[in-house]
């Protein structure tokens, strides 16, 4: 080895593809390295300015305004002395900073010509895009937006993610149906001012091929259509309502909900939350329900709820009569809290048992994975493979991944998990466990 410094010697294009690694803060401290370094970093294409960005800076540890007021002036130091274009920008305030943002949007919008990817991150104060020309990220985090009046879409737009956004329903119809290009839609909205919440949003997205949407008082029906492309569809719901009314409010959404799914019935991948099980079990499903999914290949539940009763059990049955070509179905159960008015305690063995018309066990379910992560996950998690080994002709194997730190999962618990095997002759039980962390 000689003494050259071969990191340096690499072209410039490289050690700003290297730097663009790092965090910006640690971009700007490799200028002390040698004269070389100095101002490459005024070269990256963007930064991000996200919670471990104000800790780097030790923002935290100020007066709150004191705090907002460097924040800001650090940033505005690094838009303007950032050289090249700037192609993706992530702004974070720190404590609820509602005029950061604001502030410096025009300032990026005078620097940002090329902005590609957008992420704003704050407290839902109300605000006004601009009209980023080549824009095809804009990511959104509590905020509450506006859009110009002349708006006419973003053109090369194909990532949408709202999460916890307030937006009116001209905005959101404009945003979305504009972006003729959108082919990502991850949505958490509520529809503002409150009087348009009873409103019915419909999403036209002839190239969308993935939507994560999730149903709340706020926004009770939203509908998608012409969306020939989408292969991909998760969908969730939250239970917003006062305690004692969560029965009404499960009913509330169950309509609005199976008129989405019934837009997004011809994708190949599905997930759906337990939660929104429980509000499909409001349906009656004999005179209500009629969807069926014949190029579903994949089937994700995402239990959360940590429970699963007889309604939202029959509900899961008759998904799966109607999913004649399912390959892959996927459990994901996660420790929570059970809400005792939710809750049916009628046991499971008592209803799950062999039945007939399950096309996809005859003739295509080749593989069940499930990941759990506590012990009161695992009793709903044994009745549902019970359920499917009994039923399925064609399993290859089963899969549980699970994690091994709750201290009540012991070997004997293993062993019962293993004892499902004998319902099926075919059917294998692969154990994988994971440690904790």
């Amino acid at each position: 080895m000689d003494g050259d410094d071969r990191i340096s010697a690499l072209p410039e294009e490289i050690k700003v593809s290297i730097l663009s690694r790092l965090s910006i803060i640690d971009a700007v401290r490799t200028s002390v390295l040698s004269t070389s370094w100095r101002h490459l970093w005024t070269l990256l294409p963007g930064f991000r300015t996200d919670l471990d960005f104000s800790r780097d800076l030790n923002l935290f540890d100020y007066d709150p305004e004191v705090a907002r007021s460097r924040w800001r002036a650090i940033v505005e130091r690094l838009l303007s002395s950032l050289r090249g274009p700037i192609r993706h920008v992530r702004l974070q305030p720190p404590l609820y900073d509602e005029s950061a943002i604001p502030t410096l949007l025009p300032f990026i919008y005078q620097k940002g010509a090329a902005l590609e990817k957008l992420c704003l991150h704050t407290n839902m104060h109300c605000f006004q895009i601009p009209y980023f020309r080549l824009l095809k990220h804009l990511h959104l985090h509590w905020v509450r937006i506006c859009l110009p009046a002349d708006f006419q879409g973003f053109h090369h737009l194909t990532h949408l993610k709202l999460k916890h956004v307030k937006i009116s329903r001209r905005d959101i119809h404009l945003l979305v149906n504009q972006s003729k290009k959108l082919t990502s839609f991850c949505s958490h909205y509520k529809l503002y001012p409150p009087d348009e919440r009873s409103l019915s949003v419909t999403f036209n997205c002839p190239l969308l091929k993935s939507v994560y949407f999730i149903f709340h008082e706020f926004c009770k029906e939203t509908r998608i259509s012409s969306a020939s492309c989408l292969e991909s569809a998760s969908i969730d719901a939250q239970l917003d309502a006062p305690a004692g009314s969560l029965a009404e409010h499960l009913a509330l959404l169950a309509a609005p909900t199976m008129k989405f799914l019934s837009d997004v019935a011809h994708v190949s991948h599905l997930s759906l939350a337990s939660v929104v099980l429980k509000c499909l079990s409001r349906v009656d499903v004999p005179h209500h329900f009629h969807l069926h999914f014949h190029q579903l290949r994949c089937l994700v539940l995402d239990d959360y709820m940590s429970y699963i009763d007889k309604r939202m059990f029959e509900m899961f049955c008759s998904l799966l009569k109607r999913m004649p070509c399912l390959e892959l179905l996927k459990i994901e159960c996660y420790n929570s809290e059970e809400d005792e008015e939710l809750v049916d305690r009628t046991p499971m063995n008592e209803y799950m048992n062999k039945q007939d018309g399950f096309h996809c066990f005859d003739q295509t379910l080749r593989k069940v994975a499930v990941f759990t992560c506590k012990l009161t996950s695992i009793n709903i998690m044994m009745w549902i493979m019970y359920f499917v080994l009994l039923n399925a002709k064609m399993l290859d194997y089963i899969e549980i991944t699970f994690k091994v730190g709750d201290p009540q999962l012991t070997s004997s618990i293993i062993e019962e998990l293993c004892e499902v095997e004998k319902a099926s002759s075919n059917a294998k039980v692969f154990l994988r466990p994971q440690m904790e962390g």
